[in-house]
């Protein structure tokens, strides 16, 4: 095999490559990413594991935050205050660290519903959600939301573990 120099013209030549199928074109104008957003640690820990392991530069987080239904009007204007403080954090975090658009979602109903029909209409690449480290007894007996998306959601569903070992290293 012949190994000529290549002229350093030719090398720095910008040259339009064209992708061979008509997803990986959209892959890279950015996906959606929809993570579950609630005020306990898990979820916090499933955002920052998201940031450092999944989300791309293109790429738009989609924060979610569903409310009960049954929560009177005072209880409802305090916890949607709150979360929108805390969704001003994670939105300048996720500039900051990704470089990422996010958009907010402040939703009222049962949570594994509300998310299963988000990830219907925002077609995510994946669902990314905490997991409170409930037993098996427990989660069967009482279920779960993330048992729910998992079953229903149409996208890859991923659980960020109750204690994770290593956010953006080897370990989950």
């Amino acid at each position: 095999m012949d190994m000529a120099p290549i002229p350093e013209d030719a090398e720095m030549a910008a040259r339009t490559v064209t992708l061979p199928h008509e997803t990986l074109q959209t892959c890279r104008h950015g996906r959606n990413i929809l993570i579950a957003i609630d005020h306990g640690p898990d979820s916090r820990r499933a955002f920052e594991w998201a940031l450092f392991n999944l989300v791309r530069m293109a790429d738009t987080i989609h924060l979610v935050h569903v409310l009960p239904a049954n929560l009177n009007q005072d209880d409802a204007s305090v916890i949607m205050q709150a979360t929108e403080v805390l969704f001003d954090k994670l939105q300048k975090e996720a500039y900051e660290v990704a470089m990422v658009k996010t958009e907010r979602h402040i939703i009222e109903g049962d949570p594994g519903k509300v998310l299963s029909h988000e990830s219907a209409r925002l077609e995510p690449a994946a669902v990314v959600m905490g997991c409170r480290g409930r037993s098996l007894v427990k989660s069967m007996l009482l279920g779960s939301v993330s048992e729910y998306c998992t079953r229903h959601c149409l996208c890859p569903v991923i659980i960020v573990p109750h204690k994770v070992l290593n956010i953006g290293g080897d370990g989950i």
